[in-house]
């Protein structure tokens, strides 16, 4: 009887507690549109601090369904990428409510994962990073990630060139600027520069900026800056975009090539249409996410004309020894020089799996196919292959710490296709193999802990070694293990600093130690100041060592097997002031290298040579700003500003960056129920630039000629971009977007060695974009059924 009236009160007390609780339904519209909001993140508790959480998911209508106690007021908050977090509270009557969320035109609310490899709000970390939203970039109407990197990172400069693009920041160039793939290395560089092409802008869900020697994390090539591009990972039970956009030629280089032609096959290349398409696709269900990511391109091949004749001025400054300044000018005219036109294709996979709370496996790969056609009748062109591969695996030990054990690979390589005759010789072929431990805890009141060690194995293959006279392959290899120590103690609201140590062993250079430590100052939620040191160090590298490459006859690419490592020493500091509708950031830096690897150019035998040595010293000192003004609901204005000092070798200036650099951009958004309108217009400036060349002179007094320098001028230009967007129901957006409006074309061509110095622009270019978001068509589609 006992045992019955027991089950009974049970039953009766669980009825009780159903009838205490209601159902409430929180809606989640975006504003201005008020469409749904997919997928965003609700948080509720009966306390405004929101401790002892319980938590919702938006479905495809935006409605999130929270059980909550009746007679009882509940407090919530809602976040998604790219919006402002809505907090508010559900009084004890409600039953609906709807929250609009509100797009972050500042940023002030991404999170990031580059400074410390944990993910912590922008504004709590002790290193300063620039975050890029992959959403934002494509809305801007950037075609690539060069070009966004270019408009919206200040003292970053890419520039296309005749093989490919260069990049430099901050006074260093692309060998002191690590990419990272979701924190992965990748290989395929050529002087340090990546195949750019190969990252697709559609895919990436953000890119954190972290500049300085931030070697504690990221080791060797990391002096200048780390470049992470964090891809995509949908929150959506489904998620489809797709795209396509067309612009115009730069140039029509042949009319109506046939087949019968013997060069049909070169005449057909250069003229390619610049086409582009892409899909990116992600579902979750249940323990498992997918995302799948495919973009293809191609762009036709044109050429760039000089306006006048070379002139280059021998300065008494760069040459002591002379008499006077020497001006020269050629007798004839520079012949056009070629720009490349490109086709390609990326595909990427992940693959996610979380069976339990404690644990979560990732495994992925990609794969990216270009071939580069250029504009010289040798019957052949170039083709790129990469492969990457990896997994990655994370294991809670309650809330002690986690472990994370990866393994990364990435194989590259370079082939001459035949344009008649169905054969390839490979000439190039690189491949890293990278594995990784790291544990990280909390543990500690106040302190991240980080503890890792890597190891990577770099090997390359090519037939453009030195003492190589037979261009035969051979290979050459590197390996290091490196470990890491780093702790962010958070001293308390507004004091909190970061310290650590790598350290680095090769067999070919021994065993280096790189400390670094950095501290953050908040006095209140609007400042921050931050002040960082950190030392850095990079080996040199296989093509530094020991590449001896002969580009058509324009130049050579000579390598330095006596070569030491280069070490550097970081400063900076930096505040920053926010509110709601403002953001301002500068930063001052110093950097200090000993034993600098530096490309230098020099002539011999009427040929330009680029040699790799090591400079005993080289300072760079510097200033950035960054702004943010959201002057009106509908307008933001956004700048960044960029000033580098490099200091000579012996009087001379090698390096090649201009001094000053600016972006601006302007972003008009209106919005009503249904539709989007978009509009941006983006302006960067590159300053004047000089630098001194290796050359040889004949001096009229002396009846005689002697190794000098050349002072190479370039003027300043600006290079403004427009583009147009609307979206209808957020299903179908339409862009129309001009390049380089004002038509800027470069009138000289940098005696000589232009690939580096000038930007590869053929005018003023039109273009269309249309996208589709597949998802929300479909989701209508089974609303009317």
């Amino acid at each position: 009887m006992k045992r019955i009236t027991a089950i009974l009160f049970c039953v009766l007390l669980a009825c009780m507690n159903a009838q205490a609780q209601r159902k409430v339904k929180l809606k989640v519209l975006e504003k201005g549109t008020e469409q749904p909001v997919i997928a965003a993140t609700v948080v509720y508790a009966d306390n405004e601090a929101l401790q002892n959480l319980q938590g919702s998911v938006t479905n495809v209508d935006g409605l999130a369904e929270l059980k909550i106690p009746s007679k009882k007021t509940y407090y919530y908050k809602i976040s998604y990428v790219g919006f402002v977090p809505a907090t508010g509270k559900i009084e004890a009557t409600e039953t609906e409510k709807t929250v609009y969320l509100e797009e972050d035109h500042l940023g002030l609310n991404e999170v990031v994962v580059t400074g410390s490899r944990t993910a912590r709000p922008i504004k709590m970390s002790p290193v300063t990073t620039q975050v890029l939203g992959g959403k934002q970039l494509v809305e801007a109407g950037y075609s690539n990630l060069q070009q966004a990197l270019q408009q919206e990172t200040p003292g970053l400069n890419i520039q296309k060139v005749g093989f490919g693009n260069e990049i430099s920041m901050q006074g260093l160039d692309a060998r002191h600027v690590l990419f990272l793939m979701d924190g992965e290395r990748m290989t395929g560089d050529m002087a340090g520069n990546l195949d750019y092409e190969r990252f697709n802008l559609h895919a990436i869900d953000r890119i954190e900026i972290v500049k300085g020697a931030s070697s504690t994390l990221y080791g060797s090539r990391a002096a200048g800056a780390v470049i992470n591009l964090i891809t995509k990972k949908t929150t959506k039970p489904l998620s489809i975009d797709a795209g396509v956009r067309y612009g115009q030629m730069n140039e029509r280089n042949y009319k109506n090539p046939q087949p019968k032609d013997f060069l049909y096959m070169f005449e057909k290349n250069a003229d390619r249409p610049n086409l582009q398409g892409w899909v990116s696709a992600g579902f979750k269900a249940g323990k498992v996410t997918s995302q799948t990511d495919a973009w293809y391109s191609s762009s036709d091949a044109f050429y760039m004309y000089q306006a006048e004749n070379d002139k280059k001025v021998y300065t008494q400054e760069a040459n002591p020894f002379l008499p006077h300044d020497i001006t020269v000018v050629n007798s004839s005219s520079r012949p056009p020089m070629g720009i490349e036109g490109k086709e390609h294709i990326t595909v990427s996979q992940k693959l996610y799996y979380d069976p339990t709370d404690d644990l979560s496996v990732l495994v992925y790969g990609s794969t990216f196919f270009m071939n580069t056609y250029d504009l010289i009748q040798d019957m052949t062109f170039s083709q790129a292959r990469d492969w990457t591969a990896g997994a990655k695996l994370t294991y809670h030990v309650k809330d002690w710490f986690s472990v994370t054990g990866s393994l990364h690979a990435d194989f590259y390589d370079r082939f001459k296709r035949h344009e008649r005759i169905d054969t390839r010789n490979k000439d190039y072929e690189s491949s890293i193999w990278q594995p990784r431990l790291t544990i990280t805890s909390n543990y500690f009141d106040g302190h991240s802990l980080i503890f890792g060690v890597e190891h990577t194995s770099d090997e390359l293959t090519s037939d453009r070694f030195s003492g190589n006279a037979n261009h035969d392959l051979k290979t050459r290899a590197l390996k290091e293990t490196e470990y890491f120590l780093q702790d962010e103690w958070t001293i308390n609201p507004k004091w909190m600093v970061s310290a650590g140590l790598r350290t680095n062993f090769s067999k070919a250079f021994g065993f280096m130690g790189m400390p670094k430590i950095a501290a953050k100052y908040s006095p209140n939620e609007r400042w921050s100041i931050r002040a960082n040191y950190s030392m850095g160090y990079r080996s040199p590298s296989i093509k530094e060592l020991f590449f001896n490459w002969d580009h058509l006859g324009m130049f050579m690419i000579r390598g330095n097997e006596n070569m030491q490592p280069e070490k550097n020493n970081y400063f900076s500091l930096g505040a920053e002031y926010s509110n709601d509708r403002l953001f301002l950031s500068g930063t001052a830096y110093g950097n200090y290298f000993r034993d600098k690897i530096e490309g230098v150019w020099r002539i011999y035998d009427m040929q330009y040579n680029f040699e790799y040595t090591n400079l005993s010293k080289q300072r760079l000192l510097g200033l950035e700003a960054l702004l943010r003004w959201h002057v009106l609901d509908c307008l933001t204005l956004n700048g960044t500003y960029s000033f580098v000092n490099v200091s000579k070798n012996e009087g001379i200036q090698v390096n090649t960056t201009s001094p000053h650099a600016a972006t601006a951009s302007l972003d008009y958004k209106f919005t009503k129920k249904n539709y989007r309108l978009n509009a941006v217009f983006s302006a960067s400036y590159m300053g004047r630039k000089k630098f001194d060349v290796q050359d040889r002179v004949f001096v009229e007094e002396d009846n005689k000629s002697y190794d000098a320098y050349f002072r190479c001028d370039l003027p300043q230009y600006v290079l403004c971009n427009l583009s147009v967007s609307q979206t209808f129901y957020n299903k179908v957006k339409l862009t129309l977007g001009v390049d380089n409006i004002f038509n800027y074309v470069p009138k000289t061509l940098g005696s000589g060695i232009t690939m580096f110095n000038v930007p590869a622009t053929p005018g003023t270019r039109g273009w269309v974009q249309l996208e589709f978001m597949l998802d929300d068509v479909i989701n209508s589609l089974r609303k009317k059924k």
